[in-house]
């Protein structure tokens, strides 16, 4: 510390300046505080050994961790192949498993004699078709797969018989077929060299007999395909056609010069002049109601105004 310094005297008018003289005293400088004492220094910890490293196994960083992420990378991207390698197997295991079932399906359905043909189910409507028939179209199937039958063959077979006007084939599994065939109806005889051929209303000829057979009327109109009698032969077939079972029953036989001239002759000698084939079902009620009448002529050809006579 410096001591104070001296109180200045007042300076005297005139007197000059003198300066202040320097103090030569030195002042004293606070002790530095005391060394610490040093220690030996603490030695660096001894770095430990690495690991070698795999051949083949490159330092992805070129640092000290390098090494196990390199490893840690490789691990997933092996257990990665290793997943997809079960998945390739999985799916080849699956489709050939579904191939297999689908190669035993086909072969059960299109090779296998379990499902093959053995049953025919027959059903005919009309008279003029036996089952005999039916079944000799179907029998050339019989063995064969039930998807590999053809119906359209069974049609085709029974659609050539005559006596067959419709016909339908179905599939009955696991081993069988159903048959439904509707049969042509004669609904009139007409006279050949041979005997009589009966005509159904399409006029195709379903049968032959040497007779004609009871309840069925003749038709006088020649049979052809002749211009003249063609028209004139549908027309008395339509008309055929047409009539109830009781009044078909008492017409002996019928015929026409035209297609709107159609004639029968009932059992009784009566004729009906029953004109062109429409309004076949008022016709007929207005009839029957003529017939309570004995007339040897009864015109319905216009039948809202009939006449007897």
């Amino acid at each position: 510390m410096r001591p104070p310094a001296a109180p200045r005297q007042p300076r005297q008018a005139g007197t000059p300046r003198q300066p202040a003289a320097r103090s030569t005293a030195v002042t004293a400088r606070p002790a530095p505080p005391p060394v610490p004492e040093r220690h030996a220094p603490t030695p660096a910890p001894t770095p430990a050994p690495r690991e070698a490293r795999p051949a083949g196994t490159g330092n992805l960083l070129g640092r000290a961790g390098g090494q196990r992420v390199s490893t840690g990378l490789a691990a997933r991207m092996a257990e990665r192949d290793a997943a997809a390698r079960r998945l390739r197997l999985v799916r080849a295991a699956v489709a050939a498993g579904v191939l297999a079932v689908l190669g035993a399906v086909a072969w059960v359905l299109l090779a296998s004699p379990l499902l093959a043909l053995e049953e025919v189910e027959v059903s005919i409507t009309g008279t003029t078709v036996d089952e005999a028939t039916v079944r000799a179209a179907v029998e050339p199937e019989l063995g064969t797969p039930l998807l590999r039958v053809s119906t359209a063959a069974i049609t085709a077979r029974l659609t050539d018989v005559a006596q067959v006007q419709t016909v339908q084939v179905v599939r009955s599994w696991p081993r069988g077929v159903a048959v439904t065939v509707v049969a042509r109806e004669p609904v009139a005889a007409a006279a050949t060299d041979g005997g009589w051929v009966l005509l159904d209303a399409d006029g195709v000829q379903v049968a032959s007999d040497a007779e004609v057979p009871e309840g069925l009327p003749q038709v006088t109109v020649p049979l052809g395909q002749a211009k003249e009698t063609a028209p004139a032969l549908r027309a008395v077939l339509a008309v055929l056609a047409a009539l109830p079972e009781d009044v078909l029953g008492q017409v002996a036989t019928a015929g026409a010069s035209g297609t709107a001239q159609v004639t029968l002759t009932l059992d009784d000698g009566a004729t009906v002049r029953w004109g062109s084939p429409e309004e076949n079902e008022l016709k007929t009620q207005v009839l029957r109601v003529l017939r309570q009448q004995p007339a040897g002529v009864y015109d319905v050809s216009v039948p809202r105004s009939p006449t007897t006579s």
